[in-house]
């Protein structure tokens, strides 16, 4: 046989090796499946951060702390407010769905309230009417306005803001509740700061008188006789839109209308303790080298002044670096800053969180002891 018959002889012999298999029950491998395809899951982008409206005014209101963190709204002046919470260790911001309940001026909330109409001021200690002593001082038939008061804690003196301010002819009478009898009268105005608001700390009046049409003002602090103790602050010392926050039994710290500085003052002597600088707030890159710029200040009337926590104070600045918060050491007096991201105009809605838009900075927050009450229907 030659060799071109042996190489057509072996496709036979492998056909029959198939057909012999196949009979026998065997059965191919089939071949393996394709690898399943890897899916690589995408972590969702963070949300961005949370800005605060960098509008004009920035009103500061119903702040408070815990300590640990900062509650505080931002308005305009007008109905629209954004309320936040800041984290002072994280120094993250978040949005509120609702306004907070602004921290109490004094240490211990006071357990008074007032009732005001344009003829009378009601004072209650407790909820029912049988609480309540009514005081009925002198004004005019046609008086149209509630009148401004503010009470002490306690409920034992009231103070009332009458007359004619624009005039110069507005004064605070100082009412013994328990009697309901004037037991002093305070002529405040000075020069053209004659449009007085009124704050109780202890026994002791606070009054910061303003310009009436414009944002300055300038404070005093008087006995429960009328008797005028100090300037608060100092002489040069700006009050508009601020109300005293307590410290210790008797010192007060007091923010400068433009959060520039905090004096610490005891209000039963009239002792300026200590002033605080608050250059760090308004410019942060800032650290007192001769050369820089002259020292910042924020808008009058528009930060608030609260308690932090140990040895602490909090300044939340208005316009224009709302938001923002500083942190005051007390005993060393240095600042440390969070700052707060300032919204661009897209991301800022026409209407915000809780709240009603009132209040005047840090000064009207409810609580706070100040001017003002509810009004008798």
């Amino acid at each position: 046989m030659n060799s071109r018959g042996k190489g057509a002889a072996a496709p036979a012999i492998t056909i029959v090796a198939a057909i012999t298999l196949a009979a026998c029950g065997g059965k191919a491998t089939p071949p393996p499946p394709p690898p399943k395809p890897v899916v690589v899951k995408k972590k969702p982008p963070p949300p961005p951060p949370v800005c605060v409206p960098a509008s004009m005014p920035a009103m500061v209101s119903m702040a408070t702390s815990d300590g640990s963190g900062a509650q505080f709204c931002v308005g305009d002046g007008g109905e629209a407010q954004r309320c936040f919470s800041v984290d002072l260790e994280s120094k993250k911001y978040a949005e509120l769905d609702a306004s907070p309940i602004a921290q109490t001026a004094g240490l211990e909330p006071g357990s008074a309230r007032l009732l005001v109409s344009p003829t009378e001021v009601k004072v209650c200690t407790g909820e029912g009417d049988d609480t309540c002593k009514s005081l009925k001082p002198k004004v005019p038939k046609n008086a149209e306005r509630p009148i401004d008061a503010a009470v002490s804690a306690n409920g034992a003196f009231a103070v009332l803001m009458l007359g004619d301010a624009e005039a110069g002819k507005g004064v605070a009478e100082i009412w013994d509740v328990a009697k309901a009898k004037k037991s002093a009268t305070i002529k405040y105005a000075k020069g053209d700061n004659k449009c007085g608001t009124a704050q109780m700390l202890g026994d002791v009046i606070y009054i910061s008188a303003s310009v009436c049409a414009g944002p300055a003002a300038k404070g005093a602090l008087y006995s429960l006789k009328g008797k005028k103790l100090a300037d608060v602050g100092g002489k040069d010392f700006g009050t508009y839109g601020s109300s005293g926050v307590q410290i210790t039994a008797t010192q007060w710290a007091f923010l400068e209308e433009g959060a520039a500085v905090i004096a610490l003052q005891d209000v039963t002597t009239g002792k300026v303790d200590k002033t605080i600088d608050l250059l760090a707030l308004w410019n942060p890159t800032a650290d007192g080298s001769e050369g820089e710029a002259p020292r910042g200040g924020g808008n009058p009337g528009e930060s608030a002044l609260i308690r932090g926590g140990d040895g602490t104070l909090l300044v939340i600045a208005g316009s224009p670096a709302a938001g923002s918060i500083g942190v005051v050491d007390l005993a060393s007096g240095d600042t440390t800053v969070i700052a707060a991201l300032a919204c661009e105009a897209a991301d800022v809605p026409g209407a915000g969180g809780g709240g009603d838009g009132s209040g005047q900075g840090g000064g009207d927050q409810s609580g706070s002891g100040g001017a003002g009450g509810e009004e008798l229907k």
